[in-house]
Protein backbone atom coordinates (compact mmCIF):
# COMPACT_ATOMS: atom_id res chain seq x y z
CA UNK A 1 0.00 0.00 0.00
CA UNK A 2 3.04 2.06 -0.14
CA UNK A 3 1.81 3.26 -3.53
CA UNK A 4 -1.63 5.06 -1.96
CA UNK A 5 -0.02 6.41 0.64
CA UNK A 6 2.69 8.52 -1.44
CA UNK A 7 -0.37 8.81 -3.76
CA UNK A 8 -1.78 12.70 -4.66
CA UNK A 9 -5.25 11.09 -4.49
CA UNK A 10 -6.56 7.74 -3.30
CA UNK A 11 -10.29 6.94 -4.96
CA UNK A 12 -12.35 4.02 -4.93
CA UNK A 13 -12.94 3.01 -8.55
CA UNK A 14 -15.30 0.66 -10.07
CA UNK A 15 -18.26 1.68 -7.96
CA UNK A 16 -16.16 0.61 -4.87
CA UNK A 17 -14.92 -2.87 -6.45
CA UNK A 18 -11.18 -1.09 -7.32
CA UNK A 19 -8.75 1.00 -6.31
CA UNK A 20 -6.89 3.50 -7.72
CA UNK A 21 -4.25 5.63 -6.51
CA UNK A 22 -3.14 8.52 -8.85
CA UNK A 23 0.74 9.72 -8.30
CA UNK A 24 2.03 13.51 -8.31
CA UNK A 25 3.53 13.07 -11.98
CA UNK A 26 0.28 11.28 -13.42
CA UNK A 27 0.88 7.80 -13.19
CA UNK A 28 -2.54 5.75 -11.83
CA UNK A 29 -1.67 2.67 -9.76
CA UNK A 30 -5.25 0.06 -9.81
CA UNK A 31 -5.82 -2.63 -7.51
CA UNK A 32 -8.71 -4.71 -8.82
CA UNK A 33 -9.85 -7.97 -8.78
CA UNK A 34 -8.99 -10.22 -11.92
CA UNK A 35 -10.39 -13.87 -11.61
CA UNK A 36 -9.45 -14.98 -8.22
CA UNK A 37 -6.89 -12.56 -7.76
CA UNK A 38 -6.53 -9.17 -6.47
CA UNK A 39 -3.68 -7.69 -9.06
CA UNK A 40 -1.77 -4.46 -9.61
CA UNK A 41 -2.10 -2.52 -12.67
CA UNK A 42 0.09 0.77 -13.41
CA UNK A 43 -1.71 3.18 -16.27
CA UNK A 44 -4.09 -0.03 -17.23
CA UNK A 45 -0.93 -2.40 -18.53
CA UNK A 46 0.44 -5.46 -17.31
CA UNK A 47 -0.63 -6.86 -13.95
CA UNK A 48 1.34 -8.00 -11.17
CA UNK A 49 -0.49 -10.73 -8.71
CA UNK A 50 -1.41 -9.00 -5.01
CA UNK A 51 -2.89 -11.57 -3.28
CA UNK A 52 -4.40 -15.31 -4.96
CA UNK A 53 -7.98 -16.97 -4.09
CA UNK A 54 -9.58 -13.50 -3.42
CA UNK A 55 -13.38 -12.71 -4.14
CA UNK A 56 -14.25 -9.64 -3.58
CA UNK A 57 -12.75 -6.08 -3.04
CA UNK A 58 -14.58 -3.54 -1.35
CA UNK A 59 -12.32 0.19 -1.31
CA UNK A 60 -13.69 3.52 0.28
CA UNK A 61 -12.07 6.59 1.49
CA UNK A 62 -13.43 9.00 4.61
CA UNK A 63 -11.59 10.92 6.72
CA UNK A 64 -8.51 10.42 5.26
CA UNK A 65 -8.53 6.55 5.91
CA UNK A 66 -8.50 4.00 3.26
CA UNK A 67 -11.28 1.37 4.33
CA UNK A 68 -10.40 -2.13 2.46
CA UNK A 69 -12.78 -5.36 2.87
CA UNK A 70 -11.69 -8.31 1.28
CA UNK A 71 -13.25 -11.81 0.91
CA UNK A 72 -11.96 -14.92 0.22
CA UNK A 73 -12.84 -17.49 -1.80
CA UNK A 74 -13.77 -19.22 1.08
CA UNK A 75 -15.72 -16.50 2.45
CA UNK A 76 -13.58 -15.20 4.96
CA UNK A 77 -13.69 -11.24 5.22
CA UNK A 78 -10.83 -9.27 6.21
CA UNK A 79 -11.01 -5.96 6.59
CA UNK A 80 -7.47 -3.41 6.85
CA UNK A 81 -7.48 0.88 7.81
CA UNK A 82 -4.55 2.64 6.50
CA UNK A 83 -4.41 6.25 6.33
CA UNK A 84 -3.86 8.47 3.19
CA UNK A 85 -3.60 11.67 2.44
CA UNK A 86 -6.06 12.35 -0.10
CA UNK A 87 -6.66 15.35 -2.56
CA UNK A 88 -10.42 16.97 -2.56
CA UNK A 89 -10.04 18.41 -5.50
CA UNK A 90 -13.47 17.66 -6.29
CA UNK A 91 -11.94 14.45 -8.47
Amino acid sequence: MNECKQAETVKPADGGRALACRKTGGEEVRFEIYHKMIRKRVNGKGHVPILQNAASLTADVKNGLLLLEISSVTGKKNQAVIPVYSSFKGD
